[in-house]
């Protein structure tokens, strides 16, 4: 599963996240971004529910959903990149980085979830701190703690996902799904092979019957 963290708090919110961006990209790391705000994609003489522009290799999709799950959106759209950082966006289980205006204290934490650590211009105990001024320093932990993890947890990335919620599952039951998976396939014609990369959904009711 691609790694989410967030980053929420000072005015210069996007200046600092900037620079971490920066710094992941340059150490080839590939980055995706959830960002809230308001982004219409222009569909002139046309009415539809959603839509999506294509243009120069690139995608642009609107579409209205009925709540959202991260992980869920992430595993969509993202699981190919090696993080997803979420700006300005909160949320049940994803670790989060206050960024503290120049000068101010942990007060605004008191009623703020998961958060894993400040980045601010003064230390602080009991809690991680990192300068503001040396953004590397945060990229470093967010390589070590989240991308790396990543890559040391599973050979084979096998995720599941019911009604739009992960499931988590143990390394064994993995490896069985995964072998369950590519021993139904083998005997099917039209597979290009090496196998890369296999999606399997099934939505109930959404079928035909012969």
């Amino acid at each position: 599963m691609v790694p989410l963290i967030s980053f929420t708090g000072s005015t210069d919110l996007e200046g600092f996240v900037s620079k971490v961006l920066d710094l992941l990209r340059e150490r080839g790391y590939r980055v995706a971004i959830f960002k809230e705000g308001i982004t219409e994609i222009p569909l002139e003489g046309y009415k539809a529910d959603g839509v999506c522009s294509l243009n120069s290799g690139k995608v642009s999709l609107s579409r209205g959903v009925d709540g959202f799950n991260l992980k869920y959106l992430s595993f969509l759209l993202f699981d190919d990149y090696d993080i997803v950082v979420c700006l300005g966006v909160e949320g049940p289980d994803l670790p989060r980085f206050e960024l503290l205006d120049r000068g101010k204290g942990l007060d605004c934490l008191k009623s703020k979830k998961n958060v894993i650590g400040v980045v601010s211009d003064k230390g602080f105990g009991g809690i991680r701190t990192f300068p503001l001024d040396r953004p590397e320093e945060l990229v470093d932990f967010i390589e070590d703690k989240f991308i790396k993890r990543r890559e040391d947890s599973f050979p084979d990335e096998v995720e599941l996902f019911v009604n739009g919620r992960r499931v988590p599952m143990k390394h064994y039951v993995k490896e069985t799904l995964r072998e369950i998976l590519f021993g139904f396939i083998k005997p099917l014609k039209g597979i290009d092979y090496p196998v890369e990369k296999l999606d399997i959904r099934i939505v109930v009711g959404k079928g035909r019957t012969p």
